[in-house]
């Protein structure tokens, strides 16, 4: 707040202090500030509780002014200065008290906060009362013997200016959104029985006005019901204006006036109790209505079902997406059993998070759904709370890409076809090109069988085993494309190795490449598909070789080691001398159609890591820029069982 806004406060809260304590010197105790209704100490309060505790050196300002102007130091500086800190000093306190440690709302909304208000007010005017009258007692200005009696009435009149004030100024002041006085029809009609009660009070009997006094409560108490703690407030300060204006007008002795005002204290804790109920119940219901309305327009939105059931699985409630979902309204679920709906739903104190159960329409048809089922307990009853979610989209989708992911495995398959083609071809060369020569030499020693019968007979015999050998070759490469099958046995990792580099040997002659291939030993034989793994062989060392005739290095050398890998498994390593791999391209070799070759498919690391995983093992590439290193492991028939 800018210093000159706060001067400004600070002055005009000095000056309504002054005029407030002038203008309600109402029969005083002396030339002292003791009167059976003392107003200012309520407007100071109430700036401590709105501006803030920064302006308590004001209270302290008003108070000296007061003593100085309205009864013109009565006992003396010092005296007027001494109870003036008291009187700062006192609610200063109160109001730290209010808004500090106590979180009392200011607005007094709940009835928490008007009964902390209610006792803090009582302390905190009693402490004052007896600071105050110590300090004129002291001074001389009240006998000893009229302490306790002084004290008192100061008590008294502080405190209900306090409880009468204070509520007014805090709802005339309250921030936007605070609780205010709320104008209706009954409003004037509640003012017109607030004025009839005051004058059956003081105006039928003035003499008999404290027996009539409690009249006062009937107005009080309907406008506290219908208004909370502003119209209470609001009643509490006409009442106190109407109890000055016939003291005034009829000169009450001190004691009817006392006792007047001990009836007020009464009537003021009475009203602002009875306000905090209503407005704290009120403020509840507001909350309640609020919470309603969010959650009926969550109902009304939610993509999701929502149906409400009681305890006999009858549906209370039902959201739009849950008729929607059943091909009804939503109010025509309504009363329907769950059974008619879901079949076979349990109810019961286990709640369900997710299931899926086949649900029907109200046309009979049936689909799909996904349900989460809760309990609740309200008005001693049970009720459940299901969400629904209709899966029949999902499950189609699900059915298509399954289609799909078929599809997509039998292409891949056909076309690893196309990429191991040549190793194919090569594979099939050597025993087709040997039964074309078998077969023309045994024409040629047809001509004279006496001579070469026995070397005829060799001969076919030779011919018989390489036409089976090139049908076997055709037979496993053609179902594991198909279907994927293979067929294990125990092969010695030597001879797997050497099986794998035998369709190379022309190739790796005819480029000069040196190929060493190391077995450690005591290795076991491993379980796999010879054919399977010897294309996976195959394919690693035709990259590597293609990889050194395309890079053309100085050193042309192709290691194949195995040796002992984890958890029993073999490692087989195949390392070449080529340009090897940059690291952000490790794993993009294995992306199916990711190839480096102009006339590569990009299937032939793709498929061989998938037979390799197969058989229960990794084929993995390593980073490095003197040659590429491609690793898998195969297991011993022990861990190929655990695998399978």
């Amino acid at each position: 707040m800018p210093a000159k806004r706060t001067a400004v406060i600070a002055a005009g809260y000095v000056a309504a202090y002054v005029a407030l304590d002038w203008g309600s010197s109402l029969d005083p105790l002396g030339p002292l500030a003791i009167t059976p209704w003392n107003p200012p100490p309520g407007l100071s309060l109430a700036l401590l509780l709105t501006a803030g505790l920064r302006f308590a050196p004001a209270l302290f300002v008003a108070a000296l002014a007061a003593e100085i102007a309205v009864r013109g130091l009565p006992a003396g500086l010092a005296a007027a200065a001494a109870s003036s800190l008291v009187l700062a000093a006192g609610y200063t306190a109160a109001a730290w008290l209010l808004s500090g440690p106590l979180r009392a709302d200011g607005r007094l909304a709940a009835l928490r906060d008007v009964a902390w208000f209610v006792a803090i007010v009582i302390v905190a005017t009693l402490c004052v009362a007896v600071g105050y009258v110590s300090v004129y007692t002291a001074a001389g200005r009240i006998a000893a013997a009229d302490f306790v009696p002084s004290a008192l009435q100061f008590w008294l009149g502080d405190a209900i200016g306090v409880l009468v004030t204070t509520p007014v100024l805090l709802f005339l002041f309250a921030p936007r959104g605070g609780a205010r006085l709320r104008w209706s029809w009954e409003t004037p009609i509640q003012g017109l029985a607030l004025v009839a009660a005051l004058w059956v009070a003081f105006g039928v009997v003035p003499e008999e006005a404290a027996r009539f006094f409690y009249v006062l409560f009937l107005p009080l108490i309907w406008i506290s019901v219908r208004h909370g703690v502003p119209g209470a407030a609001a009643a509490l300060l006409a009442i106190q204006l109407g109890i000055v204006a016939a003291v005034w007008a009829e000169g009450y002795a001190p004691a009817t006036v006392l006792e007047l005002q001990l009836l007020m204290s009464a009537l003021a804790v009475t009203g602002l109790f009875l306000g905090g109920v209503v407005s704290e119940r009120r403020r509840a219901r507001e909350t309640l209505e609020a919470r309603e309305a969010e959650l009926a327009s969550v109902l009304r939105t939610a993509p999701d079902g929502i149906v409400v059931l009681d305890d006999a699985g009858r549906i209370e409630s039902a959201n739009d997406a849950a008729g929607a979902m059943f091909g009804a309204s939503a109010e025509a679920l309504g009363g329907l059993g769950i059974a008619e709906l879901i079949p076979g739903l349990p109810l019961g104190a286990a709640p369900i998070r997710r299931a899926e159960r086949i649900a029907r329409r109200r046309d009979g048809s049936t689909f799909p759904v996904e349900l989460a089922l809760g309990r609740a307990r309200a008005d001693a009853r049970s009720l459940y709370i299901g969400v629904l979610r209709d899966v029949s989209e999902r499950k189609a989708i699900e059915g298509r890409l399954r289609e799909r992911e078929a599809e997509l495995d039998r292409s891949l398959r056909l076309a690893a076809a196309a990429e191991t083609a040549s190793a194919l071809a090569h594979e099939l060369s050597q025993p087709l090109s040997a039964i074309a020569t078998y077969v023309r030499a045994c024409a040629v020693m047809l001509e004279r069988p006496d001579e070469y019968r026995a070397r005829l007979a060799e001969t076919m015999r030779t011919v018989s085993a390489e036409v089976g050998r090139a049908g076997e070759v055709v037979r496993r490469l053609r179902d594991f494309f198909r279907s994927g099958t293979s067929r294990l046995e125990r092969v010695p990792v030597a001879e797997l190795l050497h099986g794998g580099a035998d369709r190379l040997a022309r190739r790796i002659e005819r480029y000069r490449i040196d190929l060493r291939m190391e077995t450690a030993p005591g290795l076991p034989p491993v379980l796999v598909d010879r054919l399977q793994i010897e294309t996976v062989l195959h394919n690693l060392l035709a990259n590597a070789i293609d990889a050194i005739i395309t890079a053309d290095p100085p050193e042309r050398t192709v290691r194949v080691r195995a040796a002992p890998g984890a958890h029993g498994a073999v490692r087989i390593t195949v390392a070449d001398s080529g340009p090897g791999l940059a690291g952000e391209v490790v794993e993009d070799v294995f992306r199916p159609f990711a190839t480096t070759k102009p006339d590569g498919m990009g299937l032939g690391l793709a498929i061989s890591r998938s037979i390799v995983e197969n058989h229960g093992g990794r084929l993995v590439a390593e980073a490095s820029a003197s040659g590429a290193v491609f690793s898998f492991t195969l297991p011993v028939q022990e861990t190929m069982e655990a695998h399978l």
